[in-house]
């Protein structure tokens, strides 16, 4: 019995409990004086995307709209909140590269994946190449919209694939992707500044989108990389009001 308490009368014991101590005591303090939380509340959407009103993006036309099937993919995934349409931009030529849209967008919220789903895993999870990868500002215009920056300035990351075909008489094909994110009221570029935002303790919610953009034609053609930013500030100028206005919660 005496070399048991003895145990526990050790120095470096005592250290760890001191320090454990310690440090509950901060976050107690902290939480309670200066509204630090660990564990966010969820903010759900004002509205599934499923119910998305199609004649508000005109005068872009929704074609297909996909479920994800596999249970494997969704839970992958990690949320049943998404939206994985193609829309066709009826103002431009069908030949024309950027006719089509594949429009994939995801939400997360209470304390999500600080890490979420970006295109370099995907793409290259099915066998494609990112060629290269840059940091652009698309901008939408003034819109006058709460939750669109004054200058309709979105930061975004611009992905450039390579997909070999498998047809011999047939060369590489290139392709752009398009994303970015709106977490916590605000809109970020890349995974990086999603952690950050993510990992503010002064905020009692937290939740963050993805929003996909990739631009083709029905014969399977891509268009460049400016083509392919023109014709996402296009669609974003229509698309982003719908989202801020009837799917995204409001972020005071």
């Amino acid at each position: 019995m005496k070399s048991f308490v003895k145990n526990y009368l050790q120095p470096s014991f005592l250290l760890s409990v001191a320090c454990l101590l310690f440090t509950a005591g901060f976050i107690s303090y902290f939480k309670a004086y200066q509204g630090i939380t660990l564990i966010k509340k969820p903010l759900p959407l004002k509205q599934p995307f499923d119910v998305l009103d199609e004649k508000l993006l005109e005068p872009y036309k929704v074609i297909d709209k996909s479920k994800i099937s596999n249970q494997d993919v969704l839970e992958s995934l990690g949320t049943e909140d998404y939206l994985q349409w193609i829309v066709e931009d009826t103002t431009v030529d069908v030949m024309n590269p950027v006719r089509n849209c594949s429009v994939f967008i995801t939400y997360y919220t209470g304390n999500p994946d600080q890490v979420p789903h970006v295109p370099e895993a995907c793409y290259t999870g099915g066998g494609d190449q990112v060629e290269s990868s840059s940091s652009v500002t698309l901008n939408i215009g003034d819109v006058n919209l709460p939750g669109i920056p004054r200058k309709g300035e979105i930061p975004a990351t611009v992905l450039i694939f390579t997909r070999k075909s498998t047809e011999i008489w047939q060369t590489t094909a290139a392709f752009p992707v398009i994303y970015f994110f709106k977490v916590n009221g605000t809109y970020k570029g890349n995974r990086t500044a999603v952690r950050i935002a993510l990992g503010d303790l002064m905020s009692e919610y937290s939740y963050f989108s993805k929003i996909e953009l990739k631009f083709f034609n029905s014969r399977g053609l891509y268009p460049d990389q400016q083509q392919s930013i023109e014709a996402a500030d296009r669609l974003l100028k229509v698309l982003l009001p719908v989202l801020e206005k009837n799917h995204w919660p409001d972020w005071k």
